[in-house]
């Protein structure tokens, strides 16, 4: 039976200025959406990769993400947490708000152009780095304690903190593309689910097209215009994406990972990966290295 559930505007803070929303799930929303109130989000346990905007970016315990407003997202846990025996679990807090939420202007006095400029920035998304996350990741966590005037007083402290870091990565190169409609939505997750469950196959355009109950030439169109990716584009950047958890996390050497996450020789799997990333393989496992020998010594 087809899933009815809405696949945007989920979020909804009402009358309150922010909405926290503490979720611990077998996984996370994995279907493509938007909602019009921005989201902060703390992870706080799960793995998988985050499409925002023309974007993919992996995430993992730790990672803190601002995503603008109705900027469409999805936060895919990897493939191991959908499986029927797992005990996987995806654990993280959301602070979701809009800019009208607290009254018209309020963001535009003084006090607050920090956090006005943040917003305005968020229309990419941004993801932001290892020593900003350490200064406000025990505050977000203890937002779940706490209540009324004084939750609301200390998410803007966070957002404050927040706005004034330079430390910082804008995570799609766009800002918000035009929403989806339900019909589409629904299409487009058909999609995404399919790819992100079959990746390591031989995908076909004409299999993807058929899902979407498109011609191929239509739905070429139809994906582009809502991923601002060609499938073959979202394709790789998915099997990059994969590849890259598995350089961080397994013992394979880049060979073996080649294959494993649908890429039919070496020298292709290195120049897609270089395409992607800026970096060769071998480069990318120093680099995240380097990057975890320096979170260390900064702790």
């Amino acid at each position: 039976m087809r899933d009815k559930s809405i696949y945007f505007r989920l979020p909804k803070t009402g009358k309150k200025g922010f909405l926290l929303e503490h979720d611990y799930l077998p996984h996370f929303y994995d279907k493509l959406h938007y909602h019009p109130e921005l989201q902060l989000k703390y992870v706080m346990e799960g793995t998988g990769d985050l499409f925002v905007g023309n974007t993919f970016t992996h995430f993992e315990p730790g990672d803190l993400f601002l995503i603008g407003s109705n900027q469409s997202h999805v936060f895919k846990n990897s493939p191991e947490y959908f499986e029927e025996d797992s005990k996987l679990m995806s654990h993280s807090v959301s602070v979701f708000f809009q800019e009208e939420s607290l009254g018209n202007g309020f963001f535009t006095i003084e006090e607050m152009a920090d956090i006005q400029n943040l917003i305005e920035r968020s229309g990419r998304g941004l993801q932001f780095s290892a020593r900003t996350v350490q200064k406000v990741e025990d505050r977000i966590r203890a937002l779940v304690d706490i209540e009324g005037f004084e939750q609301f007083l200390e998410i803007l402290s966070i957002l404050n903190e927040l706005a004034t870091s330079d430390e910082y990565e804008y995570l799609a190169s766009i800002n918000s593309p035009e929403p989806l409609s339900d019909n589409e939505n629904h299409k487009i997750n058909e999609v995404i689910n399919y790819i992100f469950m079959n990746y390591k196959d031989n995908i076909k355009l004409e299999d993807a097209a058929n899902i979407a109950n498109y011609s191929q030439a239509a739905f070429c169109h139809f994906f582009k215009q809502h991923t601002r990716k060609t499938f073959i584009q979202f394709l790789i950047e998915v099997r990059v994406s994969k590849a890259c958890k598995m350089l961080r996390d397994s013992e394979l050497n880049v060979s073996q990972i080649c294959y494993e996450c649908g890429f039919n020789n070496v020298s292709n799997f290195n120049r897609q990966f270089k395409k992607v990333t800026g970096l060769s393989p071998t480069a990318y496992v120093k680099k995240y290295e380097e990057r975890v020998e320096n979170i260390s010594h900064a702790s």
